[in-house]
């Protein structure tokens, strides 16, 4: 005969007569009539097919069937009410551990110092971070965030815009000693480019520029997946290449690279969070959140103008 599935409720209920020794008691501890507690203990044992307590006018004993099932329930009880208490725990302090995904520049050059500023604030979190370039899904891959560029999140998940995003288009000084600066959109088929979405040897970028957007034709002997890799090529001289200003400003401040035809680039994009939906989101993911987006912002807000008076503002692809 299949046996009936049990009400957790009833065993809670069941657990704490055995404690209490009387349905009374129970009952006074449970905020319940008497003869409800007796009805739920009666039809635990009907589900079970099993007496798990004596009854007499004043108390109530255990048979030694009911003294095996209290040690045994009890003890899951036990887990379930720490879970709880740790998941309210974790929603009312950041703690525990958050995974995160970001572009490897991105990651690399800002996520990683921010990191640190994060964890010496929360010292009860712990974070795996993974950087790559490759566009992910923050649920298949089991992730708490994910930062993604260049595209739009999925539905299916949540996200916070972190930032508006700008590229540029930049080359090393001993590449601009070799081949010269360009000095119009003219002059770009005369120049090698670091390729990112073809390996056929020539491919167009679309600008934004003093006469809105433009589609230009540019070639090149290399390419390379990923903006970690583009800017690794930039600057051993390989051509000219489009790139964040979040990356490549360190370098342009260093002298390292150049921005050439800076009154062209991408303005467009966007850095977002995106994470699973879940009502519950746990403290630790929301602290972070409101960090990343107060970090952007401060960013932001210390960016200098690019030529033609608009912001600086960071993008990884």
């Amino acid at each position: 005969m299949r046996q009936q599935r049990l009400d957790l409720n009833d065993v809670a209920i069941f657990n704490r007569v055995a404690t209490a020794g009387s349905f009374s008691a129970a009952a006074r501890e449970l905020g319940l009539p008497r003869a409800t507690v007796s009805r739920i203990i009666a039809r635990l044992e009907a589900a079970l097919g099993a007496q798990l307590l004596y009854r007499t006018t004043r108390r109530v004993e255990l048979t030694e069937l009911g003294r095996a099932f209290h040690e045994n329930t009890a003890k899951g009880l036990d887990l379930i009410e720490t879970a709880g208490e740790a998941v309210i725990a974790a929603r009312a302090e950041p703690a525990g551990l958050l995974r995160i995904s970001a572009p490897i520049n991105f990651g690399t050059m800002l996520l990683i110092p921010w990191v640190a500023e994060f964890l010496e604030a929360h010292p009860k979190v712990r974070i795996s971070l993974r950087l790559v370039d490759d566009q992910i899904d923050p649920l298949a891959e089991r992730l708490d965030l994910a930062i993604l560029t260049g595209r739009q999140p999925d539905s299916s998940h949540l996200s916070r815009r972190l930032s508006a995003s700008s590229l540029i288009l930049v080359a090393s000084p001993a590449y601009i000693a070799r081949r010269g600066k360009p000095e119009g959109l003219k002059s770009l088929a005369t120049h090698d480019f670091v390729l990112f979405s073809s390996d056929k040897g020539s491919e167009t970028w679309s600008l934004d520029g003093p006469e809105g957007r433009v589609d230009v034709t540019v070639s090149g002997r290399v390419h390379v997946k990923g903006p970690h890799a583009e800017l690794r090529a930039a600057l051993c001289g390989l051509g000219i290449a489009m790139l964040p200003t979040a990356v490549t400003a360190p370098y342009i401040e260093r002298g390292e690279l150049e921005q050439v035809l800076p009154g062209y680039g991408r303005h467009d994009g966007t850095i977002t969070a995106v994470f699973p939906a879940n009502r519950h989101q746990p403290a630790a993911l929301r602290a972070f959140l409101d960090f990343l987006v107060a970090k952007m912002a401060e960013r932001e807000s210390s960016r200098p103008l690019l030529s033609g008076g608009r912001k600086a503002v960071s993008r990884s692809r």
